[in-house]
């Protein structure tokens, strides 16, 4: 049986580029585990993990943690404290209607409706939604960044 996931838990990812880092740092009633991607790749196991979660973060997500643990797509390699600047849940951009549709701000709890663009800082927002095993590699590969997301921009 696959180890049961914990806020702390460290995800290993492994890529096309190298291996890849991810620190679950909340759960959410509806949307489960959120996940904060690090910058980089790895070719050998770092000794000390507190020094990648004090890393640069690529993006924050919700995904399908305990179910990827489960099939063996990314694994558990460590459980170490979250950095205080990951302690704070973020807030989300989502927007309704697709392209062109009405702008939310959500904070886990409330969403906000914009009756303006977003601001630059906002652009760097996550957006909302689940990923999936195969799309978390796709965006790790890809460099991804939520400021960059053609979705948006």
């Amino acid at each position: 049986m696959a180890k049961r996931i914990k806020l702390g838990d460290v995800l290993q990812v492994l890529t096309s580029e190298g291996v890849s880092y991810a620190q679950v740092t909340h759960k959410h009633p509806e949307f489960g585990f959120l996940i904060r991607v690090f910058q980089g790749f790895y070719n050998q196991q770092p000794k000390d993990f507190s020094v990648v979660v004090a890393g640069g973060v690529q993006f924050s997500a919700f995904f399908v943690a305990q179910s990827a643990v489960n099939q063996g797509l990314v694994s558990v390699v460590v459980n170490v404290e979250i950095p205080e600047v990951l302690k704070s849940f973020p807030t989300f951009r989502a927007r309704n209607g697709g392209a062109g549709g009405s702008l939310w701000l959500w904070d886990g709890t409330e969403f906000f409706r914009l009756e303006r663009k977003l601001t630059t800082d906002e652009l760097k927002y996550p957006t909302d939604g689940i990923i999936s095993a195969p799309l978390l590699v796709e965006r790790i590969e890809n460099g991804y960044r939520a400021e960059f997301d053609e979705n948006w921009t």
